[in-house]
């Protein structure tokens, strides 16, 4: 509660709704086990906390850090946060997807534009500061960002693709349980 919000379940929620939800979870789930391979899954929900409607808790499962955020890294870190749409897409179609459970988009613009100003699609943003309020992309900056934000969804939707049974199955658990610790 401390650090999520108030658990309040959402009544009445549609069936539908519900599936679209536990997608989405699931397809966040799948991306840490395969994205992540280092980290561990302490909790999968779908009820609400805060401003989320379900999230998916995970933390490093080694004992060092790894301070240092390579390119590789941020992709995979990106290819997290895209699953949860990806999941959405391949469960429950590309016209049924929704805005997105809770911060997922704004941590997308956000991450890519940190790669971006630390120069990860090339020279585009090396220099651009880190006051993002103030600043507006530059076009080619603005395509790469575009690219690796397409190029990652692809990868997860075709990793969600990959595991289809497990996500089948994990939605199911969350339809009928909520909540997998």
């Amino acid at each position: 509660e401390h650090e999520m919000g108030l658990r309040s379940p959402i009544k009445n929620l549609a069936k539908e709704d519900k599936y679209r939800l536990c997608a989405h979870e699931a397809g966040h789930a799948i991306a840490i086990r395969i994205y992540r391979p280092h980290y561990r899954i302490s909790r999968i929900t779908v009820i609400r906390q805060g401003g989320a409607l379900g999230h998916v808790m995970s933390y490093p499962a080694v004992e060092e850090y790894d301070y240092m955020n390579t390119y590789d890294n941020m992709q995979n870190n990106l290819r997290v946060a895209v699953a949860g749409k990806a999941g959405e897409m391949e469960f429950c179609g590309v016209n049924e997807q929704t805005l997105g459970v809770g911060g997922d988009f704004a941590f997308i613009r956000g991450h890519l534009w940190q790669m971006a100003n630390a120069g990860m699609f090339g020279p585009l943003g090396a220099n651009m500061g880190t006051d993002i309020s103030n600043m507006s992309p530059t076009k080619e900056m603005r395509d790469a960002m575009e690219e690796a934000f397409r190029l990652a969804l692809e990868d997860a939707r075709m990793m969600v693709r990959a595991n289809r049974e497990m996500g089948e199955a994990l939605i199911n658990i969350l339809m009928v349980k909520n909540e997998l610790l």
